[in-house]
């Protein structure tokens, strides 16, 4: 039997892809075992609990380079330490064949344990913009799958282009979704735009949605505001716009949010752009501009080209913003929204086999 270890953390953009692909192994690939390692994060383990995993939970809370303040800093340093410790025992104990990586703060310490004791390592790149631990695994000559036909700043030849692993989804009947997601409030007559800011929820997206809802066309719109936001910024915008705009909560299944939008406005989070890709779903996509490596608004572009959606820069009219809502909803008749599993999975086994393949031999 193959183990397979899958290290993936810090937001559902990382977790997302890597339980898809983990479910599409262990239901394609019966010779195979697979252990989760994640972060010490609460979101991290809720997600992987919505589908029933129990991972390894590294004593992690962040990378020690992005901590707000020398304590902090400190203090995930020694968690970094401890990880390591943590990882390696782990590893002693399951003899894992092979490493995937989807990303996030907690892969730095996979990565690096992996290196050491010549366990093949395969990394899966989601953004159009390779990150830190993806651009020092290139270096280490690991190799690397992204989600996208780039992965700047690494040049064709050092990526292979696999695509983004994708949850599985049912498509439901509207009405009996609506009923389920805002518990029996009248279903509209209206367009429904779900308004998507990632699982981490982007407050200045609904800030800036606000704005927009007040035009009079914009009106004429439902609102489905997926996440949770604090307070104020709800009532902010329940003051404003009280007869169209649901606020519905942290959804980890999506399939019933999916199946009753016409249209969706969303930061630009790769695994949510490529669940929107999946379900032919029209979208205006705003990149959170302070994103590292600016990736948001490169997997935005990336959309763009492949999908039918709009661009809309935070820097931009606000007009334009409406107009742009308006227009990706015109083309609804012309991309019929249904949902279409792709063979992202495959690829990334094939690129997993055909990479590790020889060692995982030589090692059993």
């Amino acid at each position: 039997m193959t183990r397979l270890c899958i290290a993936a953390g810090g937001t559902g953009g990382h977790i997302f892809p890597a339980i898809a692909f983990a479910e599409w192994v262990l239901s394609n690939e019966p010779g195979v075992s697979i252990s989760f390692v994640c972060g010490s994060r609460p979101m991290e383990n809720e997600i992987y609990a919505s589908r029933g995993y129990v991972p390894l939970c590294l004593p992690l809370s962040g990378s020690p380079f992005g901590a707000p303040g020398f304590v902090a800093c400190l203090r995930r340093w020694k968690e970094t330490v401890s990880s390591w410790f943590f990882f390696r025992n782990f590893l002693r104990e399951e003899e894992c064949d092979c490493c995937v990586l989807f990303g996030g703060y907690v892969s730095f310490i996979p990565l690096l344990a992996c290196h050491i004791r010549g366990i093949p390592t395969v990394v899966h790149e989601q953004n159009g913009a390779a990150g830190k631990i993806t651009r020092l695994a290139s270096k280490l000559g690991k190799t690397v799958a992204s989600g996208w036909n780039v992965c700047r700043p690494l040049k064709p030849g050092r990526f292979v282009s696999t695509g983004i692993p994708v949850r599985a989804f049912e498509q439901k009947k509207r009405g009996d979704a609506w009923n389920r997601l805002t518990k029996g409030k009248p279903f509209p007559k209206n367009n429904i735009i779900g308004v998507l800011g990632g699982s981490l929820m982007s407050e200045r997206l609904i800030q800036l949605l606000g704005c927009v809802v007040q035009d009079m066309e914009s009106q004429k719109l439902t609102y489905l505001l997926l996440g949770e936001p604090n307070d104020r910024i709800r009532d902010d915008f329940f003051t404003q716009h009280p007869e169209n705009a649901v606020f519905l909560g942290r959804q980890w299944d999506m399939s019933d949010f999916y199946s009753v939008i016409d249209a969706a406005v969303a930061r630009g989070g790769a695994s949510t752009l490529s669940e929107l890709m999946a379900w032919k779903i029209p979208s205006v996509i705003i990149p959170w501009r302070e994103a590292a490596d600016n990736h948001q608004e490169m997997n935005a572009e990336c959309f763009v080209n492949m999908a039918a959606g709009e661009m809309w820069r935070e820097d931009d009219p606000l007009d334009d913003l409406r107009d742009k809502i308006l227009r990706v909803l015109r083309n609804i008749n012309e991309h019929e929204k249904r949902f279409s599993e792709g063979d992202e999975s495959e690829r990334l086994w094939r690129l997993i086999s055909s990479s590790t393949g020889r060692e995982i031999n030589y090692r059993g």
